[in-house]
């Protein structure tokens, strides 16, 4: 259903409309900008529903036009502009001061004192006249409030530095609401990230037309997505009608995996006490050789092995598994390889440490953090699959309200099908 203008309802319509017309007074008195028309047509969708009794459920004392005057104003292009011009200029000042080196890398706030600062700023209700100072002020707090992840002293924790202008990137989809469930939600947006996942798949050493893949919301979403592929392709009716008990699955993952491995595993049924770990060799990679001995038990005791899953790079201490060797053994066995490359996936773009992921080609699933290594604002980590038909072992479902089951060329672009996620935010 589409949101109605306010315009739209007749000031004395009915009972009903009056109702309306109040709760979106209500809304434009309690918050003045964020979020109001949102709000509205909730609000709207909820009264509408239901039916017309023909009593009004407020009084006749109501400003229609102030109200909708305040709701309008929180789209005023002019204020929108004056707002991103003080914006552009406070991001561009404040990563000027911090690139030179000044101030400190954290600006340590107790949680209760930052908490404190947020209800103060929630209980703050300025004219319509102050909402470009006030938003002015409430940038400079957050940034002071912040990480200065641009600082030269800042040594790389969780996330690097990203560069500014994909900043701005993100803002134009934010700003115009780009979402991903469908094609038709967010076009261009849907485009760019095919277009990423296909060069990006090219590096990793595939034949076009042969892979796939698709972004997600970070590597612990990235690897649970990747992982409930490998059930579903291993564990073929586990979608439909869950795991048997005779199946016994297990995952063998590297004994210093992320632990978004085992919390994968209790998501997906297998169990985090089935994750079982590989010893490691000397330089704390995963040993190929205990990799067989273990499948070779397994196999004997009659276990399914969802998928083996190997690191480039382990999280600790930075160490890339010897993947031509473990996946030799994997397909040995026949067993499904994920490689989680969030951190160390951008190798593959350098001419000088490409090799620490020589094998990878190899892999059936791997992940790859782009706001890591790749240096995007967060969240963006892609999913790939060697082969192009996995994306869709993933969510073995039908939604003919979203998906159109008479245009299924357009599956390769509606997301939805493919990630946990329905709407989803541009981020490639």
């Amino acid at each position: 259903m589409r949101a109605l203008p306010l315009s739209s309802i007749p000031p004395r319509a009915s009972p009903r409309r009056d109702t309306v017309a109040h709760l979106y007074h209500d809304i434009g008195t309690e918050s003045a900008t964020i979020g109001v028309r949102h709000q509205a047509k909730q609000l709207f969708d909820k009264v509408m529903s239901q039916p017309d009794t023909g009593q009004v459920t407020r009084t006749d004392e109501f400003d229609l036009a102030g109200a909708r005057k305040r709701v309008l104003a929180a789209y005023d292009p002019q204020l929108f502009q004056a707002a991103g011009e003080r914006l552009v200029r406070l991001l561009g000042e404040h990563l000027e001061r911090v690139e030179a080196g000044e101030g400190c890398v954290l600006n340590w706030n107790e949680p209760s004192d930052n908490l404190t600062e947020a209800h103060t700023w929630l209980s703050t209700r300025p004219a319509a006249h102050e909402l470009a100072d006030h938003f002015g002020r409430l940038v400079t707090t957050i940034l002071g409030r912040g990480n200065n992840l641009h600082h030269p002293k800042y040594i790389g924790h969780q996330v690097p530095a990203s560069v500014p202008l994909g900043g701005l990137f993100d803002a134009v989809g934010s700003v115009t609401n780009q979402v991903m469930a469908i094609y038709e939600m967010g076009p261009f947006a849907s485009a760019v990230e095919q277009a990423m996942v296909e060069e990006l798949g090219r590096r990793i050493g595939w034949q076009p037309g042969n892979f796939s893949g698709v972004v997600t919301h970070g590597g612990s979403l990235a690897n649970l997505t990747a992982l409930l592929t490998a059930r579903n392709v291993t564990l073929s009716r586990s979608w439909g009608d869950g795991l048997r008990r005779e199946e016994s699955p297990v995952l063998l993952a590297h004994a210093e995996s992320h632990y978004a491995i085992a919390r994968a595993a209790g998501l997906l049924g297998i169990g985090t006490r089935q994750v079982l770990r590989i010893p490691l060799d000397s330089r704390r990679r995963m040993d190929p050789q205990r990799l067989e001995d273990i499948l070779t038990d397994l196999r004997q005791q009659k276990r399914t092995v969802v998928a083996v899953s190997a690191n480039a790079c382990a999280t600790p201490i930075g160490a890339f598994d010897p993947l031509v060797d473990v996946s030799s053994v994997c397909r040995k066995f026949g067993v499904w390889l994920h490689v989680d490359a969030a951190h160390g996936g951008a190798a593959l773009l350098s001419r000088r440490h490409r090799h620490l992921l020589q094998g990878i080609e190899h892999c059936d699933s791997m992940v790859w953090d782009a706001h890591k290594m790749l240096f995007v604002p967060a969240l963006c980590a892609f999913v790939f699959y060697s082969d192009s038909e996995h994306q869709f072992e993933t969510f073995r479902q039908d939604a003919p309200y979203l998906f159109d089951p008479s245009a299924p060329g357009m599956a390769q672009y509606d997301s939805g099908m493919r990630t946990l996620e329905c709407t989803k935010r541009a981020a490639a």
